[in-house]
């Protein structure tokens, strides 16, 4: 009874220790997630060079690649693969610890001694003897080296050399995506900063024209049949241009997005007088694909992984063989029954798992199955960069005639709206006769305008699909305007079908989708004549403010 309170207070304290060690979910606060926000908010946009001037394409791109947070992400992630490295490199090297402490005794060690022949207690010495210090302290530095752990150290080193290389492959898919993306969003965002604001009102003309032709089916004052025809024309004309509205109404918020830019953002596009001819890529499918096949970040990334699958294999190879341990240390001991307190120890030790040697051919397999899982996912992959270079292509070719049986139409459309404009008759038939015509005038040049941008979009997707870099080196120190110089000189090359120059038993390799009967296609399409409409446009569509050649492509010169 006398030890229960004891026992008790033993038992309080372990129970508050065991309750003081319980961990439990924390959820974050909603001042700490606010003060957070509103850091990240503030954080978002700082370090930037201000908007000060109208955005060409090449500007735009040129701060996208520089302030983009995906872009930001992936260089980080890369620095990151390669600080790994230099732990993977530090593990190769041997262990060196340096140990030190201190030992006390309540009572000082003594013992005594028996006959190893006779160990009754009889025969045990009637002496007590000690050899230690009831307090000492102790202390030594160990040089440790095993071989098998330093061979496998060195193949993981060279596996987080290859990731290195992996992340830097990521960041070049990254900036594929950016070309093709900024193509995308920056066209869609120069049609709509330049004709949305002329778009309202003929959409409120349209609509006032729709009601006041109810009026006069109502009145019969025209033919009903001629009066429900106009409805569904005009009708159908409406809808094209509230769609187009719709669509390009979100194109400025992605690029502000794009080139990180804040949302409400007033930033300008840089427009000027006439339309940029589209260009016209000059390279065959042949050449295509054969860069797609080299320079594709995705396949690269698996010849990497390969590697490392590959030191994988020797891994599992080394883990089989016994371990060779190498110790070396100088110790100290303040103990004072020692002849020598200090003494120099060294030795070797072998260690060998001999289930390893079950496991090794299931190891060995597994790492083989790796390699050619590697293989396969490469050549499957090099299959679908065929497959997105040819639909790239076949796109661009229907673009680009889309956009030149939209420029015909268009033309049409503002000669019929020129000569219905131009009569002197003023009655309510006229007059509905004009607004339809002047808003299938506005409609027909924004499918031209949208087919341009369809143009470059297509020319983003085969960018994107081959994986060319626009830009290399660091990118971090120069300025935007100098960048974007170095992003337009490099896309005006590539333009006019000069990429970069493979090995030559490469170029005399033929296409992987083409049988030797069928000629390379040329992206060369020839272009059919189409008057310029600029004479005969009455209301002001915005043929006099189309984007600057400038802002899209370099002007020759």
């Amino acid at each position: 009874m006398k030890n229960n309170p004891k026992k008790i207070i033993v038992l309080l304290v372990a129970a508050a220790t065991l309750s003081g060690c319980a961990i439990e979910p924390n959820p974050i606060t909603a001042d700490e997630r606010l003060a957070s926000m509103l850091k990240d908010k503030s954080e978002m946009y700082n370090k930037q060079e201000p908007i000060v001037a109208p955005l060409t394409f090449y500007d735009a791109l040129a701060r996208a690649l520089k302030y983009n947070f995906d872009h930001r992400l992936s260089i980080m992630e890369a620095v990151l693969q390669d600080t790994q490295l230099d732990v993977a490199t530090l593990n190769m090297l041997p262990r060196l610890a340096i140990n030190a402490g201190y030992i006390d005794r309540a009572s000082q060690l003594g013992s005594s001694s028996v006959d190893y022949f006779n160990q009754s207690r009889n025969s045990q010495l009637t002496q007590y003897s000690t050899s230690q210090d009831a307090s000492r302290g102790l202390a030594d530095i160990s040089f440790t080296w095993n071989v098998l752990d330093f061979g496998v150290s060195y193949f993981q080193a060279k596996q987080q050399a290859n990731r290195i290389l992996i992340a830097q492959e990521r960041k070049r898919k990254v900036v594929n995506n950016l070309i093709k993306e900024v193509l995308n969003a920056y066209w869609g965002a120069n049609i709509a900063e330049r004709l949305l604001p002329k778009l309202t009102p003929v959409l409120e003309q349209a609509e006032h024209a729709l009601e006041l032709s109810k009026s006069v089916e109502v009145n019969r004052l025209q033919p009903p049949l001629s009066v429900l025809e106009y409805q569904r024309s005009l009708l159908r004309i409406i809808d094209q241009l509230k769609k187009l509205k719709a669509d390009l109404s979100v194109a400025k918020p992605k690029l502000a997005g794009l080139i990180n830019a804040p949302m409400h953002s007033d930033f300008q596009l840089a427009q000027t007088k006439q339309t940029p001819e589209p260009p016209q890529l000059k390279a065959n499918m042949v050449e295509l694909e054969n860069l797609g096949l080299f320079f594709r970040p995705e396949l690269r990334e698996e010849v990497y992984q390969e590697r490392i699958s590959r030191d994988e294999v020797w891994k599992e190879m080394l883990k089989v063989l016994p371990g060779l341990t190498i110790p070396l240390s100088a110790n100290w001991d303040s103990n004072s029954f020692l002849v020598y307190n200090t003494w120099m120890e060294a030795g070797a030790r072998t260690t060998f798992n001999l289930v390893n040697l079950l496991a090794g051919p299931k190891m060995w397999k597994a790492a083989q199955t790796q390699i050619e899982v590697a293989q396969t996912r490469r050549k499957a992959l090099s299959v679908a960069a065929l497959v997105q270079i040819n639909v790239g292509y076949q796109q661009y070719l229907k673009a680009l005639d889309g956009y030149h049986s939209a420029s015909e139409l268009n033309v049409v459309d503002q000669s019929i709206f020129k000569v219905i404009s131009d009569t002197t008759e003023s009655d309510a038939g006229s007059e509905l006769e004009r607004v339809h015509a002047a808003t299938a005038a506005l409609a027909s040049q924004l499918e031209k305008e949208q087919s341009l941008s369809e143009i470059y979009s297509a020319l983003g997707n085969i960018y994107s699909s081959i994986g060319l870099d626009p830009v290399q080196g660091n990118i971090a120190d120069i300025t935007v305007r100098t960048l974007a110089v170095q992003l337009e000189k490099t896309l005006d090359k590539w333009y006019k079908g000069e990429f970069p120059k493979l090995p030559a038993e490469l170029n005399s390799t033929p296409s992987v989708s083409q049988t030797p009967d069928t000629p390379s296609a040329t992206v060369t399409p020839d272009k059919p004549s189409v008057p310029s409409a600029t004479k005969t446009t009455i209301i002001d569509f915005g043929e006099s403010d189309k984007p600057n050649p400038a802002s899209t492509q370099p002007t020759k010169k």
